[in-house]
């Protein structure tokens, strides 16, 4: 090879190039012409390894082939094929000890650094799409442990080019690395919570792909679509995107829904406001009603047989006083009624907890709640069976004679102006 400078430097003389110019000519067409020939052999590499790669995907019944050249891993792959053949060849063409060498020493070096760290990047990336595709992975946030994996090869590719540049070995860099962490920890505070927090949240399991969250102090109430080392992406449900840094999960109170989901069952919480001058003892024809309602006609008869019992030891003097003697409530009923209809609602998780309780009364009625669960945990479904239920509780209970407290509005301003002028006439 040194005949082909020498060759070179004579034609660049021929040409009419002063003498004192030839030799750095004749390197520097020799640079040019190794670099040139490195990066034609990079292009031809990448065509092919991507054609034939893309040819063997589509004939192939697995999925991991189609995640590589999803990765550009042929096209990395090719670079660090280059890089070898660069660092292999450079001695040959370039005397040893002159300046050139040296340059293109340090540039090979360089190039097959980098290309390693982009080859180790794409097979990372590669294995991040067969992981997230994979079924058995479904649930498991494996791209923040790719991201990790990542920024280690980052570091270490970063180190390998300071001691090629410096001419210097890893361990002088390595040795310094502690006072550089702290200058580190000072400019990039930030980022670096965000990677503890992204490290914490995969491992803990804190946050998946598809989980419903809530963080009432950011406005975040939505499903997660991304789950990075640093962030945590949100679609609300008003379809807003938001960008939550992943310290804040860890800093910050918030709700995660996975657990409703996953159980089978989510909670109906709702009450109706009684209004309590309407409560009463039930009248015997109010009963022989009642007992024409099929939900209720377990209950009466269990209970009429308890107070017939209790009853009839009272004395006769006192049983004609209502408050010596059980008798059956319209709202105890109601209660009844508001239990079997809530167990014979085949929309209703039977296996979870069932309750119809009375809250503190107050000066806007006696709140009866209504605490259930549905077994259809999607939220319009979820949205359209407590409608159902409350829809069908408001609407019977006249039946048993009584009335949902209300606030007073205009229209019930009207009619007692009406009323009173009415009144008034008369």
């Amino acid at each position: 090879m040194q005949t082909y400078v020498e060759a070179l430097a004579e034609l660049c003389r021929s040409a009419g190039l002063p003498p004192q110019y030839a030799g750095d000519a004749a390197l520097l067409l020799s640079a040019a012409a190794f670099a040139l020939a490195i990066f034609v052999v990079q292009r031809a590499l990448k065509w092919t390894l991507t054609a034939v790669a893309r040819v063997w995907a589509k004939r192939s019944r697995n999925t991991w082939d189609d995640a590589f050249c999803e990765a550009h891993f042929p096209s990395r792959a090719a670079h660090l094929f280059a890089a070898v053949l660069s660092v292999r060849l450079f001695g040959a063409i370039f005397e040893e000890g002159t300046r050139l060498f040296e340059i293109f020493r340090a540039a090979t070096g360089v190039y097959f650094a980098v290309a390693v760290a982009g080859t180790v990047f794409a097979a990372l990336g590669a294995l991040m799409i067969v992981g997230m595709n994979d079924k058995r992975f479904k649930d498991v946030p494996i791209k923040g442990f790719f991201q990790a994996l990542k920024i280690l090869v980052a570091l270490g590719a970063a180190v390998w080019v300071l001691s090629i540049l410096s001419d210097k070995s890893p361990a002088y860099f390595l040795s310094g690395l502690g006072a550089l962490m702290a200058i580190l920890l000072i400019v990039f505070k930030d980022a670096l919570l965000g990677f503890t927090a992204g490290v914490m949240i995969s491992a803990n399991d804190l946050v998946r792909n598809k989980d419903w969250i809530e963080i009432q102090s950011m406005g975040v109430d939505g499903e997660v679509f991304d789950v990075s080392l640093t962030t945590v992406k949100v679609r609300n449900w008003d379809n807003t995107i938001a960008n939550v840094p992943a310290y804040a999960l860890i800093s910050t109170a918030f709700k995660n829904w996975r657990g409703m989901e996953t159980s089978g069952g989510r909670r109906i919480k709702r009450a109706i406001r009684i209004d309590m001058q309407t409560v009463h003892f039930a009248s015997e024809d109010e009963i022989a009603r009642w007992r024409k309602i099929e939900l209720l006609k377990p209950y009466l008869t269990r209970k009429l047989e308890e107070i017939s019992a209790a009853n009839a030891r009272v004395p006769a003097e006192a049983s004609g006083v209502p408050a010596n003697v059980r008798m059956l409530t319209n709202l105890g009923t109601f209660r009844a009624y508001c239990m079997a209809y809530l167990k014979a609602n085949k929309r209703i998780h039977q296996g979870m907890t069932m309750l119809v309780r009375q809250l503190d009364p107050g000066p806007t009625g006696l709140p009866l709640e209504i605490y259930v669960f549905t077994n259809d945990t999607r939220w319009a479904n979820y949205e359209d069976i407590q409608s159902d239920i409350f829809d069908h509780l408001l609407a019977v209970i006249s039946e048993f004679g009584l009335a949902p407290y209300q606030e007073p509005s205009g229209r019930n301003f009207e009619g007692a102006l009406a009323l009173a002028g009415r009144s008034r006439r008369a």
